[in-house]
């Protein structure tokens, strides 16, 4: 029997794979009680530019390997969120849909500043959801569970080495500079929807 449930790691404007994993699932939880470690996608998104892959990286306060990701907290000694933005503009400017999509995420990049990861994440994740149009109810996980019985678990993810061997198939579409640098698979969701627009949910659903 196909399990509603999904279990998915927090990630920055998560990559593509977390999408197709949680298209086929109409409820899905966050894992906010395991460990943060570093170059995982809880504070890292990826994306492609002029000049080719691009990672955008959240600071945060403190970077201890034992701290559940739900209590890592945000830093913003540096303009992060100002060079993200730029980054996104310089990308994606010529895309089909940044246009649509700008006013939707500009103002959470200007006048956002929460305490914790989880919640910046979080809002990202709705603007998201509200674009693609989707159903998918999101909740968090409880306490911590080194394996689930029963509940499909996608935590891998989290991991930018899982590339090669990701339980979701990849998707594809035609990105920006596809030109330059061919196709990259398993961007950021950002560039998806700039790139695809209103198709990008048929596209995670395929």
């Amino acid at each position: 029997m196909h399990s509603t449930l999904a279990i998915l790691p927090v990630a920055y404007l998560a990559p593509i794979s977390h999408y197709a994993a949680m298209a086929t699932h109409p409820e899905v939880q966050w894992d906010i009680h395991e460990h943060f470690h570093k170059q995982f996608f809880y504070n890292r998104c990826v994306i492609s530019g002029p000049n080719g892959i691009l990672k955008l990286t959240i600071p945060i306060s403190h970077d201890h390997e034992r701290t559940a990701v739900k209590d890592i907290r945000i830093s913003y000694e540096s303009p992060w969120q100002k060079l993200h933005w730029r980054s996104f503009e310089a990308s994606y400017r010529r895309s089909p849909y940044f246009e649509y999509y700008e006013e939707t995420f500009r103002p959470i990049y200007e006048d956002y500043k929460p305490e914790y990861l989880i919640e910046w994440n979080r809002r990202l994740f709705d603007a998201t959801i509200e674009i693609l149009k989707s159903d998918i109810k999101l909740s968090y996980t409880g306490e911590y569970h080194k394996l689930y019985e029963g509940i499909v678990d996608y935590r891998s993810l989290a991991s930018p080495n899982i590339l090669a061997s990701k339980p979701v198939k990849e998707v594809k579409y035609l990105q920006v500079f596809e030109d330059r640098h061919g196709f990259i698979p398993d961007l950021s969701i950002i560039d998806l929807l700039c790139c695809e627009g209103p198709h990008a949910m048929q596209l995670l659903k395929n």
